[in-house]
């Protein structure tokens, strides 16, 4: 990762959580909610892999970010359902484990049943 990049994804990334910390300050503060999912960081990301990869190895990078959804879900269930019954940062990283877990069990059924990810 050159400077260049570097710069970028922090800029993006805490004009993100900016952003965030003010919509969740206004009227709608349900805003923020979807803000915090806006794929600037992502789009960032990929933009700056689309200088070192083919087309198409970049197609099967956003293909495998497809597959990973589950992730984030089982994240954002998780901080939703611990949320009232814990201290914030509990919450948050029982959903980190969440994903974690979420991650390896993707993986595994990739490797032993779909083997979807790993095809090339």
């Amino acid at each position: 990762m050159n400077l260049t990049e570097a710069v970028s994804r922090f800029i993006a990334g805490g004009s993100l959580i900016l952003l965030v910390s003010y919509l969740g300050k206004t009227k709608n503060p349900y805003v923020s909610g979807l803000a915090v999912l806006f794929p600037i960081v992502t789009t960032v990301g990929y933009y700056f892999l689309s200088l070192s990869m083919e087309g198409q190895e970049l197609q099967r990078v956003v293909l495998v970010s497809i597959c990973a959804v589950p992730t984030t879900i089982a994240f954002l269930i998780t901080l939703y359902f611990t949320i009232g019954k814990l201290p914030v940062w509990q919450s948050l990283l029982l959903g980190i484990v969440a994903w974690f877990i979420s991650a390896l069990l993707l993986i595994l059924l990739d490797k032993y049943f779909f083997r979807f990810l790993s095809r090339s």
